[in-house]
């Protein structure tokens, strides 16, 4: 199994990203909430550096009833990281494009052993 070293747990510290090179690919690995996760580091739009990109809480929504509006909220749970060149915004967990589910991302799987962060294929 092909793997590389990102880092030490503690070199990256909640709300902190690092951009390694995994596979000839520039991927952004981000502890947020004191979890990991690692998406592909370029937008696939006009391949603007995610890296530099805010991570939120994704705007999720749910029916109420039909002919009601939709009840929405902030995940506690799933974020997504923004381009900061022209906002698209993809989920981290799935790399998908929160808008338009025919666009998305590559993510990488993360392990953590004896306190340090992985990429793994």
């Amino acid at each position: 199994m092909n793997s590389v070293l990102v880092c030490s747990e503690k070199d990256l510290p909640n709300g902190s990203k690092k951009v390694v090179n995994f596979q000839d690919t520039p991927v952004v690995v981000l502890n947020v909430n004191d979890s990991y996760y690692a998406i592909e580091a370029v937008c696939p739009h006009q391949r603007g550096p995610l890296s530099q990109g805010a991570v939120l809480p994704k705007l999720e929504a749910s029916f109420v009833e039909a002919g009601k509006r939709l009840d929405e909220y902030f995940s506690e749970t799933s974020f997504t990281i923004s381009c900061p060149w022209h906002g698209w915004e993809f989920d981290l967990s799935t790399g998908h494009h929160c808008g338009d589910s025919e666009v998305s991302l590559k993510v990488f799987n993360i392990v953590t052993e004896s306190g340090n962060i992985y990429l793994k294929e």
